[in-house]
């Protein structure tokens, strides 16, 4: 019996040890983790395009150049609750801005049309339309207070039935078409992104 109870005992006192160990080394490589790991931020357009920074990048923006970028927006696919192009503008902001490049140098404008046409409605419009509120309007707000010059294509709100005057959200502007739109900004220096 007491032989019994030192082969318990021992036993106990093996796995408490080994308990012990396994949760010092899931502290130690969770230590590891967090101290390489990269915390997400978004410094200039609040809460979407999130970036992670990196000393020894390759190449990072250039505060002392200007950025003129032009997104044409025809994707309905979102991330993270938004458009994801919407969302791609905003992290476009936030790596500028973070990498020193100055308001002042950045010029980012867009034209929506396609499936994507839907982002430009109205809450009212948009729950009548899609069945659901539009989850673009805060990234929007936040985008046109930035400067960005948003754009829906005319030509996409006669082909989806959007009345431009009553259903369009304030933070997009009608224009004749992404076809005038996109030659139009190229010829401005504007580098076009699909």
């Amino acid at each position: 019996m007491r032989r019994e109870t030192r082969d318990v005992r021992r036993e106990y006192f093996e796995i408490t040890v080994m308990i012990k160990s396994l949760t010092f080394s899931i502290l130690l490589i969770g230590m590891c983790l967090s101290m390489n790991a990269q915390e997400w931020k978004t410094p200039t357009i609040e809460g979407y395009g999130r970036i992670a920074e990196y000393e020894d990048a390759v190449i990072k923006p250039d505060p002392t150049k200007e950025y003129k970028v032009f997104f044409h927006i025809t994707s309905n696919e979102e991330r993270e609750g938004v458009n994801t192009s919407l969302w791609k503008i905003a992290r476009l902001i936030n790596l500028l801005e973070n990498g020193g490049v100055p308001k002042e140098n950045i010029h980012i404008g867009a034209v929506i049309s396609g499936p994507a046409s839907p982002i430009v409605l109205t809450e009212p419009a948009h729950l009548k339309k899609m069945n659901k509120p539009n989850p673009n309007l805060d990234l929007l707000h936040k985008l046109s207070n930035y400067g960005v010059d948003i754009h829906f294509c005319g030509q996409a709100a006669a082909e989806r039935n959007i009345d431009p005057h009553s259903e369009l959200n304030p933070y997009t502007e009608l224009t004749l078409s992404a076809l005038t739109d996109i030659p139009t900004y190229q010829m401005l220096g504007y580098i076009i992104m699909f």
